[in-house]
């Protein structure tokens, strides 16, 4: 369902808002964002509605199920690896919490970034102090999803293609 859900996204969503939004990438799919570009989209979007009504309907489309439906992926991958893998000398098992923390943070933040992203481009109009900080807290965000995102893939490899505990051979 996460790859269906991707591919609505990048090949719904993205790949014309960037047509629309004169060669823009979708801020949540710019980890390099910075809040002035952030606030410029925000401009260049009050002139192309059509643009601004894609990332909308993106976040209240598939970004409304992806990030619920990859962080339980990672997390339902992350408790089957865990059995019978160790890591760091230790049995993953008793690590289980903390390493299922890790894509629960990940959806969360990207719902945090995505809830934002609605109040600050159109046709939402914050206020300038309130956008300036939106986009400041965006741009913190979406580098905090990817770091996460990538943390569970790592952490799923590791686990996959670890050593497995002494005795276990």
């Amino acid at each position: 369902m996460s790859v269906a859900l991707l591919l609505w996204m990048n090949l719904g969503f993205a790949l014309p808002f960037r047509e629309l939004a004169g060669n823009r990438p979708m801020p949540d799919l710019d980890i390099g964002s910075t809040a002035l570009r952030l606030l410029e989209l925000r401009t260049v979007l009050e002139d192309r509605q059509e643009a601004a009504g894609l990332l909308r309907g993106m976040h209240l489309g598939p970004d409304l199920l992806l990030p619920a439906s990859l962080g339980l992926f990672i997390a339902l991958l992350l408790q089957r690896l865990a059995r019978g893998a160790s890591l760091y000398g230790r049995p993953a098992e008793r690590l289980l919490p903390f390493l299922l923390a890790v894509p629960v943070a990940y959806a969360g933040i990207d719902y945090a970034e995505n809830i934002l992203c609605i109040m600050l481009f159109p046709p939402s109009v914050p206020a300038s102090g309130a956008a300036v900080w939106m986009a400041e807290v965006i741009s913190w965000l979406t580098q905090l999803k990817f770091v996460f995102l990538v943390v569970s893939g790592i952490v799923v490899l590791r686990l996959a293609f670890g050593p497995k505990p002494i005795g276990d051979s």
